[in-house]
């Protein structure tokens, strides 16, 4: 089971609130979703919630870039350029 596979279970509890497993994943979800449309000059890059393969639509270059490495962070364009 990986982060993004749905839970077992109902999504309520009793009280008719998330139960922790919906919760967690539910933010997750969300944080997936929220990242893949970010967009922003280079000083904005993201510095949190990173991995390999991260879009980001940089608006000083005018181009969507990925991030390549984590440590140190690299991010690289459609070309395979750093940038």
């Amino acid at each position: 089971m990986n982060s993004y596979d749905l839970p077992s279970g109902p999504p309520l509890d009793e009280t008719g609130n998330f139960t922790t497993a919906w919760a967690v994943w539910l933010t997750r979800t969300h944080n997936a979703v929220i990242t893949v449309q970010q967009s922003g000059p280079t000083a904005q890059r993201p510095t949190k919630l990173l991995w390999v393969g991260r879009p980001f639509y940089d608006t000083t270059l005018n181009k969507p870039i990925w991030l390549n490495a984590i440590n140190p962070v690299v991010w690289r364009d459609a070309a395979g350029i750093a940038v």
